[in-house]
Order: structure tokens, then sequence, then C-alpha cells
């Protein structure tokens, strides 16, 4: 930070007015109004006299010395005393791009991912941010954004149309055949990227894994996105009623489809360089935590000079200066 004056002259011009009101003081007729009293001499020596001289001169003394001071306090007003900082902007170069699976399997749980992403949001710095949902076919809900007022808005409008079960936004996730197409909807996130190597970029997708078939299968998506230099951090969502493994139903059809469910997004994480979370134990200060320490590197944008002006620097000694004047003026009578 730097103080400086806008128009420094104004000073020089103060000095000078002050000069000059010293000088027509000092050059003032000894007289200037009453009467002149003859024998006076025996009234000067008088102990009372001598104290209201001494108080009149300290008195004028002051007086000519606040008026400077006023003087010079009106000038650094005038003048525009302002400070001008110098910002470099630094940003960190990750893309996070939250994926959201709403097909018909997990959308009691979506509200609860939904939540979660916003959490995961509102808690990170200095990263890029995007969504997307997806059944039969993706939809970009937010493109990658670092304007985070605006992604959690966003995101609070679509928990709110899971808890209605009716969005605009969700009617383009069924624009094809199909259902739950959990590849595609990976390989898309993964190519809304640039092709930048030089930036990190996540992929933090939620779904319960139990996919349909298309274009891509979750392994394949996997090769596309480990190819693009994508990592991906696996949320797996279990709809209610489903057996946990080591259950006493893991051998029924859909505790073997739920191994195999999770099987698949855990192999996906390893393949990438991600990591695979439970959904139901997850915590989302640990998935910040997982994605801070990976390796970022600083985009320092162009920096910039603001100016501010400094009139509270000067302005109250003013207001305080003016009443001591005319207190002053009050009791010298001058």
């Amino acid at each position: 930070m730097e103080i400086k004056i806008f128009y420094p002259q104004i000073i020089g011009y103060a000095l000078i007015l002050a000069g000059v009101l010293l000088l027509v003081w000092r050059k003032r007729k000894k007289f200037r109004k009453g009467i002149v009293v003859a024998n006076s001499k025996y009234l000067k020596k008088t102990a009372y006299y001598r104290y209201l001289l001494v108080k009149y001169h300290f008195l004028n003394i002051i007086i000519k010395a606040v008026c400077i001071l006023a003087i010079f306090t009106s000038a650094y007003l005038t003048a525009r005393l302002y400070k001008q900082d110098q910002h470099t902007e630094e940003f960190y170069n990750r893309d996070i791009m939250l994926c959201l699976d709403v097909s018909g399997s997990v959308w009691d749980l979506d509200k609860d991912m939904i939540d979660r992403f916003i959490d995961i949001v509102s808690k990170m710095k200095d990263q890029r941010f995007g969504l997307t949902i997806f059944d039969s076919s993706p939809v970009t809900v937010i493109p990658l954004t670092d304007d985070y007022d605006y992604a959690i808005d966003v995101m609070k409008e679509v928990r709110e149309g899971f808890n209605s079960h009716q969005s605009e936004i969700f009617a383009g996730t069924t624009a094809v055949g199909g259902s739950s197409l959990i590849g595609d909807g990976l390989a898309y996130c993964s190519s809304t990227f640039k092709k930048d190597e030089e930036r990190t970029k996540v992929v933090v997708l939620a779904t319960d894994n139990f996919s349909g078939k298309g274009i891509f299968t979750l392994d394949e998506a996997g090769d596309f996105s480990k190819q693009r230099k994508v990592k991906v951090y696996a949320i797996q969502a279990i709809p209610k009623g489903y057996p946990t493994i080591g259950s006493p139903f893991t051998e029924t059809y859909v505790a073997d489809r739920l191994i195999t469910a999770t099987d698949g997004l855990v192999n996906l994480a390893k393949k990438t360089n991600g990591k695979y979370y439970n959904g139901s134990q997850l915590s989302t200060s640990e998935i910040v935590k997982d994605i801070e320490e990976l390796d970022k590197s600083a985009i320092i944008k162009e920096s910039y000079v603001t100016t501010e002006d400094l009139p509270q620097i000067v302005f109250p000694y003013l207001l305080y200066i003016i009443p001591v004047l005319f207190l002053l003026d009050w009791r010298v009578r001058i």
C-alpha cells in the first residue's frame, strides 16, 4: 500500500498562506481599538495585570497555531489524500465436475447427494465447479465456473426439483432410450474438460452403478477418463432396502449385483487415481480433504491497481479544530 496526494501543489500554497498570515499578525498596530489610559505603568506592575497579559499572549499564540493547523488540514483535504494497492489475483487450476445419476433407482437419495455437493462447493476455494446430471442422457446444469454463489443457488433449485419430483432441469436426462447409462454419463462429464494437461481435472461421480446398456460401459468410460487425465472420485449411493456386503443376503441376486456395482466403482477409482466412497458412510470433509491434497499449480491473473480516497485521515481533525477556534476566540475576544 502506498499513500499519495493527487494535488501536492496545494500544500505549497498553504505554506505561502500561512507565511503571509504570520507576517500580517506580526505587523499589526499595537492599538487597534480602545482608549489609551495615562499613567498605566503602575497598573502594569501588578501581578494580576501580568497574569492577564501572559494569558492573552499565550492564547493568541495558540489561536495562531490552531489557525495554521486548520489551513494545513484543509489543504490536505483539498489536495486529496489517497492510497494505491496493487492486487494480484491467484487461482488454482483444479476443475471439478460434479456428476449426478438421477435415474429412478436413486431418485430418493439424490436430494442427500445434492446437499453433499453443496457442502463440497461451500468448503472449497479457488476451484472451478460444474454440475452434470444424467439418466439416459447427460445434461450440464452448471458449466465450469468459479462463481460459487451461482453454483450453490442452482444446486438448491435442483434439490427443490427432487422434492417436487418435477423440474424442467430433468427433462433432458431422458431424451434417448434406456435408463441409468452410467458409462455414458461419466464419459460425458470427462469430456467437458478442455484438453489442458496443466489443469487438474476431477469428476465427483454419485451413482448406485446399477447401469443400463449404453455406448460406453463403466470400464470404457474409466479408460476414456484416464486418457484425458481425469481423476474420478466415486460416491456409491445405495438405495434403501438393499443388503450390505457381508449380510445374510449376500448370496441373493440383489446382493451379488450390489457387490458387482461396488467392485466396478472401486476399480474405476483405482484406474483413474481417484478414490471410492460408500455414500452412507461418507463425510464431505473427507472428500474435500482428499481433493485438496491433489497437486495444484497456481494460475496468476494479471495484477491490477485500486485507488481509494482517504479523507478519514484528516477530516476528523478539522471537525475538532473549528470548535476550538470558536472557543479561543470567545476567550480572547480578538
